[in-house]
């Protein structure tokens, strides 16, 4: 029999209250007209409290409708009398697809703000919850999301749904809270960002990967310059308008195998031997200089 883990054991101690939650939650959908946004809230702070493990035995407060200057947040959760997180509830089923300022965003940006070292804030509409990180004040990350209606479609009461969800939400305990796991996600949230990804496709080391790429597959060499316009547009306008009619279920399909096949690959790949890894890194470093100077005479 296989080792509980810390997260299975979170899971199961979180299943029957996440079972009673997700019953009310079906509840409010029944009756939307009579679920107001201050059933979100008090359904919210008890879901913090008996599934997501912020209880006063755990020396946790969570204060409703905290008065902060002209400021009234909705709920903020409390550690030993510190402030660490800072919840912004919105109806059931808002759509935080909206502008920043009208989904709340701007909000929490300006609780978080009367607040001295708290960079964590939540968006939350009872079907989904939403972590920020806002240690950059104006340019926060959404770290993680999860939500109660993964297909968008209805919400699946069943042992085995709301056992995946007690994982999906376990990233959220005070035990992750407590971990280096908020740190995680938001330095995988900044290093997967679109201006992160945007700015490692287009540096040069991998437009030379490109150029050798291209050049095995269709014996031709691209010039430099060619190729990062080429390639800054297809970034810029996205792979369905660049295609636009070619880009077809079938191409879908057919880009679709080419990545599996590559991932594929790329988990067939052995990590380097230390050799290898020193003559790796001697050679990046042979290299750096020349990146360096031309990268200065690009600018110049």
């Amino acid at each position: 029999m296989a080792k509980e883990t810390k997260q299975d054991r979170v899971v199961r101690q979180m299943m029957i209250q996440m079972t009673e939650h997700v019953a009310e939650l079906r509840a409010f959908e029944a009756n939307p007209t009579k679920c107001k946004e201050t059933d979100v809230e008090k359904w919210a702070l008890t879901f913090l409290k008996s599934c997501l493990g912020y209880t006063v035995s755990n020396d946790y407060i969570i204060k409703a409708q905290d008065q902060k200057g002209k400021l009234r947040p909705d709920l903020v959760v409390y550690h030993k009398e510190k402030p660490i997180f800072v919840i912004e509830v919105k109806k059931l089923g808002f759509d935080f697809e909206k502008s920043d300022f009208r989904n709340g965003k701007v909000q929490l940006r300006e609780y978080l703000a009367t607040f001295e070292d708290v960079p964590y804030g939540f968006l939350c509409n009872g079907h989904e919850w939403r972590l920020y990180d806002f240690t950059n004040k104006e340019n926060a990350i959404e770290i993680q999301k999860v939500s109660f209606k993964p297909d968008g479609a209805t919400i699946d009461t069943s042992k085995r749904q709301i056992e995946d969800m007690c994982y999906e939400f376990s990233c959220f305990h005070e035990t992750s809270y407590n971990s280096t796991m908020w740190a995680e996600l938001s330095k995988e949230a900044t290093a997967f960002s679109p201006d992160s990804l945007a700015k490692a496709i287009l540096s040069l080391n991998v437009m030379k990967v490109i150029t050798r790429e291209i050049r095995g597959e269709h014996e031709y060499k691209a010039s430099t310059d060619l190729l990062y316009e080429k390639v800054f547009h297809l970034l810029s306008e996205g792979l369905d308008d660049t295609l636009r009619d070619s880009y077809t279920p079938d191409k879908k399909a057919e880009f679709a195998k080419f990545i599996k096949i590559q991932m594929k690959q790329a988990r067939k790949i052995k990590k380097p031997t230390k050799l290898q890894a020193e003559d790796l890194s001697s050679s990046i470093a042979q290299e750096m200089p020349s990146i360096e100077l031309k990268n200065e005479d690009e600018a110049a």
